[in-house]
C-alpha cells in the first residue's frame, strides 16, 4: 500500500485518514513518485525470496549490488501505442501499450499480456519506467520478450475484473485473449509455450483467471498481489452465481496442468482482499498436483513492489520460454 500525502478527496477503493490518503490495491503509485521509487530499485534491486522477505544482499551490500548491476542493452527496447475496437458499449476503441525489444517481430519471440489495477490504465507502467527495467531484465536473462499491456477500464462497470460482463457491455475477455493478440502478433502468431498473462493486483486476478478459462492460449501465468475469486463491486455479473461460478480461478484450478504459475505475495500486503490469498491459492494448486512457485518480495501493495520482481518474473519466465528457434 503505497502512502501519498496532501490527497484531499477519495475516490473508490481509498480511504483517508488525517489528511492522508492510503491508496489501496485499486489505485496506481503518481508518477513522479513513483520515478524516483523506482530509479533506487534499479539502482539496488531486491533479491526475490521463496518464503520470506529479505532485503538487498547483506553480504555484498548496496555497492556490490551496483556492481552486480548487469550491463544494459546496446540498444533499448521501443514503444508502440495501438488504438483497438474496444466491442464494449460505452467506448469505441482501447489503447495498449506495447514494448518490442531490440530486433525483428518472430513467431519464437515470446509476448507476456501484463494486465493493470484498478483504477489503472494502459499508460501504468510506462509511468514507472518500466521500459528501463525490461531492458536490464532482458540484458540480465539473455531472453527477449515482447510486453503488452491492455487498457482495462469502463464506464459502465469500472471494476472490471478484467471479464465479459453479465449485460453484454463490457467485454474485456474477448478483448484480451483474441483482439489484443491478433493485433499484438499479427503475423507471427505465438503458440501457447511463447505466450504468458501476468497481472497485478485486479490484473492478478485477472490475469489467473483468463489464463485458466484460456489455457490453449498460456503456457505461463503470473499472478502479483492477486486474488483468486471475484470481487465485483461493480456487478459485471449482475449478481449471477453462474458468471461468478465461471471466473473463480480458484475453481479452474483442473484446467492448469500444463500451466506454469508464479504467485507473487507483498510481504506488507495490509487489503484483507488480497493478504494471505497466494499461499491459500498456492496450497491449492499443490492439493490440484500443481507445482507452483511462490514468492513473498519486500514491500507493499504497490508499483514499487511490481517494478522489483520484474527480474525475478523475467528468471522465471525465461526458465520455461522453449529454446529460441524451436516452435
Amino acid at each position: 500500500m503505497s502512502v501519498l500525502s496532501g490527497a484531499r478527496t477519495t475516490s473508490p477503493g481509498t480511504r483517508t485518514t488525517a489528511g492522508v490518503q492510503l491508496w489501496s490495491r485499486r489505485t496506481r503509485l503518481a508518477p513522479a513518485v513513483a520515478a524516483v521509487l523506482v530509479a533506487v530499485l534499479i539502482g539496488e534491486p531486491w533479491r526475490p525470496a521463496s518464503a520470506a522477505p529479505l532485503g538487498p544482499d547483506r553480504a555484498g551490500g548496496p555497492r556490490a549490488a551496483r556492481a552486480a548491476r548487469p550491463p544494459r542493452p546496446t540498444a533499448p527496447g521501443r514503444i508502440e501505442v495501438l488504438r483497438l475496437p474496444s466491442g464494449d458499449a460505452d467506448r469505441s476503441a482501447r489503447e495498449v501499450w506495447v514494448y518490442r525489444p531490440p530486433g525483428a517481430d518472430r513467431a519464437d519471440l515470446p509476448v507476456v499480456y501484463f494486465l493493470h489495477g484498478y483504477p489503472g490504465d494502459a499508460r501504468n507502467g510506462e509511468s514507472v519506467g518500466l521500459p528501463a527495467v525490461l531492458d536490464e531484465a532482458i540484458a540480465a536473462t539473455g531472453r527477449g520478450f515482447v510486453v503488452a499491456l491492455p487498457d482495462g477500464g469502463s464506464a459502465i462497470h469500472p471494476d472490471t475484473e478484467w471479464a465479459d460482463s453479465a449485460d453484454g457491455k463490457v467485454r474485456l475477455d474477448r478483448f484480451v485473449t483474441t483482439t489484443v493478440i491478433r493485433a499484438v502478433e499479427g503475423n507471427h502468431r505465438r503458440d501457447r509455450r511463447h505466450r504468458a498473462i501476468a497481472g497485478f493486483s485486479m490484473g492478478g486476478y485477472g490475469a489467473m483467471n483468463l489464463g485458466l478459462r484460456h489455457p490453449g492460449l498460456y503456457g505461463q501465468v503470473v499472478s502479483i498481489a492477486g486474488y483468486f475469486h471475484p470481487d465485483d463491486p461493480d456487478r459485471m455479473g449482475g449478481g449471477r452465481a453462474g458468471w461468478a461460478t465461471a471466473n473463480s480461478p480458484d475453481r479452474l484450478l483442473g484446467r492448469a496442468w500444463r500451466s506454469r504459475l508464479l504467485l507473487v505475495d507483498a510481504a506488507r500486503e495490509r487489503d484483507p482482499l488480497i493478504k494471505g490469498e497466494a499461499a491459500r491459492f498456492a496450497g491449492l494448486a499443490r492439493k490440484a498436483g500443481l507445482h507452483p512457485s511462490l514468492v513473498v518480495a519486500p514491500g507493499g501493495h504497490d508499483w514499487p513492489m511490481v517494478m522489483g520482481q520484474v527480474p525475478t518474473v523475467a528468471r522465471f519466465l525465461a526458465t520455461g520460454w522453449p529454446r529460441p528457434g524451436r516452435r
